[in-house]
């Protein structure tokens, strides 16, 4: 994959395999860590956030894949965990069929003629009481062997987000997460605001691509960014996101010309306390 793909060494893998342990649980997806490549974390897809939750569940497992790149779930604790009508077996189907054809993904280069485009997943099969998805194996190292530039993050903490703008700017923030610090800071410019939020380039423009286009702020706080914000410290009060905003403020040239937004953030235990 050239520049797009490091050589990876194992990385601390404990607290991986110490939710591989079996434990007394009901379902083998509770307390299941995600472990990305933040190349991953921050690629543009075209999922919907129940396709986005299927993937989570499928890379949670692909230490445990087998020779072949094949991850194996089960049912029962799939439509458990996400809250899928397991009576609806035509739906679930669906679900691994869209979360596979739609897992092209875009990586970009140093300039707009590099790039490398492709595949996360090709296949998906089921049998009576499991379902299994293969990996693309040129993409297998963005998913594990990682000892560097990952993003983890345990999937219980983003099943409950409603808004896929609340997933992606969890997941983005998290990708930034810099454990020297109590509280982060990360700065998102206007022309980054697209692919953080996996929007078109048009959306909250007004006049694209004219001399007198203008982003609406307005609109996209309102729709966008400020419901995220919301859902994200909602959930952490209720001690089901890891992850509260402290504070989300806007990076300005002038009175009216925004750059941007910077934003200060943390991480909070099951206490209630920063970690």
């Amino acid at each position: 994959m050239g520049y797009f793909m490091k050589e990876w060494n194992e990385l601390d893998l404990d607290k991986i395999e110490k939710n591989e342990i079996k434990t007394m649980t009901d379902n083998t997806l509770d307390n299941a860590l995600v472990v990305i490549s933040n190349l991953i974390a921050r690629a543009t897809t075209k999922w919907s956030l129940e396709e986005t939750k299927l993937f989570l569940c499928s890379v949670t497992k692909v230490r445990m894949r087998d020779s072949e790149n094949w991850v194996t779930l089960s049912k029962k604790d799939v439509v458990e965990k996400l809250s899928i009508d397991p009576t609806n077996r035509s739906k679930l189907r669906d679900m691994f069929k869209k979360m596979m054809q739609k897992s092209y993904v875009q990586f970009d280069g140093p300039s707009e003629d590099e790039w490398e485009d492709g595949f996360l997943l090709i296949n998906v099969r089921s049998t009576k009481k499991e379902i299994s998805v293969k990996f693309n194996e040129v993409y297998l190292p963005l998913l594990d062997r990682l000892s560097s530039h990952f993003t983890e993050f345990y999937l219980d903490y983003v099943k409950d987000f409603t808004r896929m703008s609340s997933y992606n700017l969890y997941v983005f923030l998290c990708s930034w997460h810099d454990p020297d610090y109590l509280i982060q800071n990360k700065k998102i410019k206007k022309s980054e605001l697209h692919k953080v939020f996996n929007l078109k380039e048009n959306d909250y423009w007004r006049n694209y691509g004219t001399e007198n286009a203008k982003f609406h702020w307005a609109d996209f706080e309102k729709y966008v960014l400020n419901p995220a914000i919301e859902e994200i410290n909602n959930l952490a009060k209720e001690g089901q996101c890891d992850m509260y905003i402290e504070s989300c403020d806007k990076v300005k040239k002038s009175t009216k010309n925004v750059l941007g937004y910077d934003i200060r953030y943390s991480f909070i235990g099951k206490d209630g306390c920063r970690k």
